[in-house]
């Protein structure tokens, strides 16, 4: 979770790298213009933080909020500003996306379209997924309940993940299974 403005900034930069490469005044700007998933991680970065530190900050979190709520309207994105989600986290293309507020992602995470990250049900007592780091997840996938995903996993489209995945490995199908272990 963010818990200062300069882990903010570096959270901020960390996306905007794993998207674009170096950092640049005039690239951020045309990146918040035009990009869709960077721009909705920019406002959920902000939230986050204002959320934190509502107490002292609740106007700039209400601002903060009704934007990131108008651009997960706009793009269909429902990613909850109260997930934790680390560093170098990546949208690649706009489309419904959906990651639930108890979820854990670690850094480099690159997500693509048609994704579910959650619980089972609105019901379940279970612990929320947990994903490691440099994990690819594939367009269409759905990971749901209290699963672990390991570091450096890809997980190939439109599989269904309700079982741990190991580390470096690639797991594809419904339900998804590891098809082949990397060094």
């Amino acid at each position: 979770m963010i818990t200062s403005f300069k882990m903010a900034k570096q959270y901020i930069k960390a996306d905007y790298e794993k998207i674009n490469g170096k950092i640049s005044f005039r690239g951020v700007v045309t990146s918040l213009m035009f990009e869709p998933g960077f721009k909705y991680i920019f406002w959920m970065r902000l939230t986050q933080f204002y959320w934190l530190k509502k107490g002292i900050c609740f106007p700039l979190y209400v601002i903060c909020r009704f934007v990131l709520k108008h651009y997960a309207y706009k793009f269909t994105y429902d990613i909850s500003y109260r997930a934790d989600i680390a560093p170098g986290f990546s949208i690649s293309h706009h489309g419904v996306l959906i990651i639930r507020a108890d979820t854990k992602i670690g850094k480099n995470c690159w997500v693509r379209p048609g994704t579910c990250i959650g619980k089972k049900s609105v019901e379940d007592e279970t612990d929320p997924p947990i994903i490691g780091d440099n994990v690819q997840i594939g367009f269409g996938v759905c990971i749901f309940g209290n699963v672990h995903i390991g570091d450096n996993v890809s997980i190939g489209g439109n599989s269904v993940v309700i079982h741990d995945i190991p580390s470096n490995s690639v797991a594809v199908g419904a339900p998804a299974r590891v098809v082949k272990t990397l060094k």
